[in-house]
């Protein structure tokens, strides 16, 4: 104290006597900051823009040829006035066992029937239609809902008088009749999405009733099956089923449209972002093994791109009008920081003095970095479509062949886009079943093969040179219709390598038998189309070997490639319960504070400090099936009880009874009538 001044400097705050809360500090940027961000959004609506086109190209395509032939099915139904009817027509349209894509395919099926005929379209699922009553009045409104003549006979109105005649209820098909007049409809097509989820009888009540009024109104029917056509017919009762004249209609599949629509998107030849085979997996082993739908397969690769665009600062640089001098500084920044071009930096470092010039202007100079990136992402996307298009070339020369067993187009892109398809048995199988193939089976491969090559050419490295040349589907057509002219039998060529031009002979020398290959004589015609079989496929193969490329050693991959597996298992694939019960076995882990850790270090120590829910449900875990509401509640006070017992029992009882309450509201427990003062135990912890 002696060492310390005599005298020091001192300050008193006073504060203003009034007691008015000092104004908010305006926040005026930013939390988190997001350069560009309205621009990476821009280019997010363009990409995806493109994929939604392709997607609904897709899908009309792969529902045409079944749409078309219901609409023939519904326009030939069409019959005189004066013709009598003693059955309704009626298509059991079997749409598979994926319930949620019946609903957009049978209002595709709606907007076709709509526009390529004048009948009327009535869609009815059984949400809506619990019973016939409901079922009628919901018949009569959306049928007569598009109708532009005066409301006169709106069956809203139906308790009112009518100057046309007597008064009709609202469940009355006479609405139906004079709505058809008014709006000269020819048939009224009735559909019921999902006619396993109605009741039999109420089925057989519709049909009976829409019969009895075939000879006024001319009804088709629809019905949407998930299963058969046998178990369906198996509901309905005999006389029913006279009511009826059906016709069977099979819908595409589920998986089929899966694989069309995986091959239209993913594996485009005209992608700017590719999503990664790690995240192609999951997507479609989500779809086999949990969910068949359609939608949902387009919402998780809708997601892959927003996340893609929201994430990724780099992005941005996907535009391909993009100037140099639209771009933040931050942008060349992140990209420096990227690995593969970390890697690109460091391999060019170890290849001497001569390319630390270049090293130096990339990390020095924006300009020479945007240049570096423009032609590296250009490139990249050349490369990747090549390997896709090599993909097509595989399946469809496996498909030319009719090999077996089928193999998915979805499975073969992500081996390839993995890196494992060019050393893969798969591939080596089909290389050598094309160099067995027989004349009969080449002319399809040729047409497989000339439709594939004027997609994209296909280059081979020319075994005289380092040089590329490319297949020239054409040449070997030519080459193949004058060798089938020359051939003197009907029977098909065979090349050098087919088994049946080769024969094992056994000789036996010294008490041991020796295997010896022989190849059989060729004709001059089979010598020639070996010859074209065999540099048919030294050309595919080093097509392959230049195609098939690991894209996670591609420059700037991070740019234009979506991996990430993280974001969107948490999104599509949710783990709830285990999340709760995390959450109240240890909350520290979501607080992230000290002192809801436990005792003394020990997780499993219950401690006052945690949340009451948390400790009723570590208590929870170590009862049985029945607990003792008592003894619980003792437990209980016990740990967050405390000395002064008078003023804090009743806070105690609370929290005891409020996270009774939450673990109730979860289904962690419920009441039980064995015995009054017990609770029953619902759920165990990892069951």
């Amino acid at each position: 104290m002696d060492s310390e001044p005599e005298h020091q400097r001192c300050y008193i705050y006073q504060p203003s006597e009034s007691g008015e809360r000092a104004p908010k500090r305006q926040c005026t940027e930013q939390s988190r900051f997001q350069p560009q961000l309205t621009e990476r959004l821009r280019i997010y609506h363009d990409l995806w823009a493109e994929q939604e086109h392709r997607i609904q190209t897709t899908l009309e395509e792969a529902d045409s040829a079944t749409q078309e032939s219901i609409v023939n099915f519904v326009s030939a139904s069409r019959s005189s006035p004066d013709e009598p009817r003693f059955a309704i027509p009626t298509g059991l349209v079997v749409a598979g066992p994926s319930i949620a894509s019946h609903g957009p395919y049978f209002e595709r099926l709606g907007r076709k029937i709509r526009s390529d005929t004048d009948n009327a379209y009535i869609l009815l699922n059984s949400g809506e239609c619990p019973n016939l009553k409901t079922l009628l009045k919901i018949l009569i409104k959306k049928a007569t809902s598009h109708s532009e003549e005066d409301d006169e006979d709106d069956p809203e109105r139906a308790g009112r008088p009518s100057r046309f005649g007597p008064k009709l209820l609202n469940y009355d098909l006479g609405y139906i009749q004079k709505w058809r007049k008014a709006n000269r409809v020819s048939s009224v097509v009735v559909t019921i999405q999902d006619s396993e989820a109605f009741d039999a009888g109420l089925l057989i009540d519709l049909i009976d009733l829409l019969h009895s009024w075939l000879d006024r109104i001319p009804f088709v029917l629809l019905f949407g099956i998930a299963t058969s056509a046998d178990s369906f017919e198996d509901r309905l009762s005999g006389q029913c089923l006279r009511y009826l004249e059906g016709t069977r209609f099979d819908v595409t599949q589920s998986d089929d449209i899966i694989e069309k629509l995986f091959s239209a998107t993913v594996a485009s030849l005209d992608n700017r972002l590719f999503v990664g085979p790690q995240l192609c997996r999951r997507m479609l082993d989500r779809q086999k093994d949990y969910v068949q739908n359609v939608q949902d397969f387009c919402d998780g690769l809708r997601y892959a791109y927003m996340s893609h665009f929201y994430a990724n600062v780099p992005s941005i640089l996907l535009d391909a009008e993009i100037a140099f001098e639209d771009l933040h500084t931050d942008v060349l920044e992140a990209v420096r920081n990227l690995p593969t071009f970390r890697r690109y930096i460091e391999t060019r470092l170890e290849q001497g003095s001569g390319a630390r010039q270049i090293v130096r202007s990339l990390l020095q100079s924006d300009r020479e970095l945007f240049e570096a990136i423009t032609y590296g992402i250009t490139s990249a996307q050349d490369e990747l479509a090549a390997m896709s298009h090599a993909v097509q070339v595989l399946s469809g020369i496996r498909e030319a062949l009719q090999m077996t067993p089928k193999v998915r187009s979805s499975t073969v892109w992500i081996r390839a886009a993995s890196g494992e398809l060019l050393d893969s048995p798969l591939l080596r199988e089909t290389m050598l079943s094309l160099k067995k193939t027989p004349s009969d089976k080449f002319a399809s491969l040729l047409s497989v093969l000339k439709e594939l090559s004027e997609q994209r050419q296909m280059p081979f490295e020319l075994e005289s040179s380092k040089d590329r040349g490319l297949l020239e589907i054409d040449n070997s057509q030519e080459e193949f219709d004058r060798i089938l002219q020359e051939q003197e039998t009907s029977r098909p060529l065979r090349t050098e390598h087919d088994v049946q031009n080769s024969s094992v002979r056994a000789t036996v020398v010294a008490q041991k038998v020796l295997l010896q290959k022989h190849k059989a004589t060729l004709s001059k015609q089979d010598r020639a189309y070996s010859d074209l079989v065999t540099r048919l496929h030294s050309q595919l193969t080093s097509f392959f070997e230049i195609s098939l490329i690991e894209p996670q050693t591609l420059l700037f991959s991070e740019i234009f490639t979506y991996d990430l597996k993280s974001p969107h298992l948490e999104v599509f694939q949710p783990k709830p319960r285990y999340s709760v019960e995390r959450a109240l076995a240890s909350p520290h882990d979501y607080l992230g504070c000290n002192c809801c850790g436990g005792v003394v270090d020990k997780e499993s120590a219950l401690g006052a400090t945690q949340p009451a829910t948390a400790i009723v449900y570590q208590m929870y875990l170590e009862s049985g099936a029945l607990i003792n509401a008592t003894d619980l509640w003792s437990a209980f006070k016990a740990i967050a009880g405390t000395e002064d017992e008078d003023d804090d029992e009743s806070k105690t009882m609370a929290l005891f009874q409020r996270a009774l309450a939450e673990l109730k509201y979860l289904g962690l427990l419920r009441p039980t009538k064995k015995k009054t003062d017990h609770v029953a135990k619902v759920m165990w912890k990892g069951l």
